[in-house]
């Protein structure tokens, strides 16, 4: 009776309608969308599997995929050199917010290809997606800002910032290597850095 929801309903319509848009562009840039096996070996990824005994062949097993990457890597060596799979993939562990038993994403695979084409391909995808689905949301950085690993971590303190706050962490450790607080200087004598988030008003706040 939930999705009789107009929520629920929109949900679907709206997934639908993405799903479409992405196999229609990747059709355009030369991707084949071909299905991988459900069903197979065991492979060395970083979850539990998900393990299902065979009837036929007993005391045997098979295993759901966590994703279907080395399947893909099979469809490259075979000259399959731009791979898409709507993939359902499946992993057997506790639930939490970025993890679920099963799940569907978008897989993707090419041969002889730079970082930057896989970049522009990505960012052409999400780009259309934003525009078409969700028309009322504007991007505000068209293309997107690039930054490196080390600008991310040395400004930001993680690889995967939040750039629309222009909080940006500051080097104090000049400031604190005197400081009585020994988590502070004690980190300075060893080497390390000490940083904080300057704000630009703060102490009117306080």
């Amino acid at each position: 009776m939930d999705l009789r929801r107009e929520r629920m309903k929109r949900n679907i319509i709206v997934r639908h309608k993405l799903v479409k848009m992405v196999r229609d562009l990747l059709d355009e840039e030369g991707f084949l969308e071909i299905e991988t096996p459900i069903m197979i070996k065991g492979t060395p990824e970083g979850s539990r599997e998900y393990i299902v005994p065979s009837r036929i062949y007993p005391g045997k097993f098979f295993v759901l995929p966590q994703s279907p990457q080395q399947l893909k890597q099979l469809l490259m060596i075979a000259g399959m050199d731009k791979y898409f799979q709507i993939a359902r993939c499946f992993r057997d562990e506790d639930q939490r917010g970025d993890r679920q038993p099963e799940f569907t994403q978008l897989d993707m695979e090419m041969s002889f290809v730079e970082e930057d084409e896989i970049i522009e391909l990505n960012e052409k995808m999400i780009t259309k997606i934003i525009e078409k689905i969700v028309p009322d949301k504007k991007l505000t950085t068209k293309p997107f800002k690039k930054l490196t690993w080390h600008e991310a971590m040395s400004n930001y303190g993680s690889d995967k910032p939040d750039v629309r706050y222009e909080l940006f962490l500051t080097d104090v450790s000049d400031t604190v290597s005197g400081s009585a607080f020994k988590v502070f200087s004690g980190t300075v004598k060893d080497g390390g850095v000490v940083k904080a988030f300057l704000v630009p008003g703060g102490a009117e706040m306080a």
